[in-house]
């Protein structure tokens, strides 16, 4: 009796270790073929109109900056539907961008003149600045 019972014993153990490895596998499965990449607020900035590669001011962002993906979706799209325009400089792709223009912190506007304005921006704060280095 002793001996048949370690028997079923290590059955039902191998049993269970069996069905949460298959759950396991499952599971993780699932979750691999559901996570669909969709894209960054500043991937789909690349598609708007208020960036244009000859825009008198530069807009220095990265895709990870959250206040460079509200800046994108909050305040950029009013101001290019207005005809405001950026050239668009993203220093997670290009971290030489940084040394060579000093960027310190994104979002960054930088004016041909050089003047900069650093953080994010309100709105009316960023046309007014827009407006003055036309």
């Amino acid at each position: 009796m002793g001996r048949t019972w370690i028997i079923v014993s290590v059955l039902v153990i191998v049993v269970i270790i069996g069905f949460a490895i298959f759950g396991y596998s499952k599971v993780s499965n699932k979750n691999s073929k559901d996570q669909t990449v969709s894209p960054t607020p500043t991937v789909l900035a690349a598609n708007q109109n208020f960036f244009s590669e000859d825009a008198k001011v530069m807009y220095f962002y990265s895709d990870l900056c959250h206040w460079c993906q509200k800046e994108e979706a909050d305040v950029l799209p009013d101001l290019g539907a207005q005809g405001y325009k950026l050239k668009p400089m993203n220093v997670g792709n290009d971290p030489n961008l940084s040394v060579q223009y000093k960027i310190e912190g994104t979002p960054t506007f930088i004016a041909e003149n050089g003047d900069r304005l650093t953080g994010y921006q309100e709105e009316p704060t960023l046309k007014a600045w827009l407006d003055a280095h036309k």
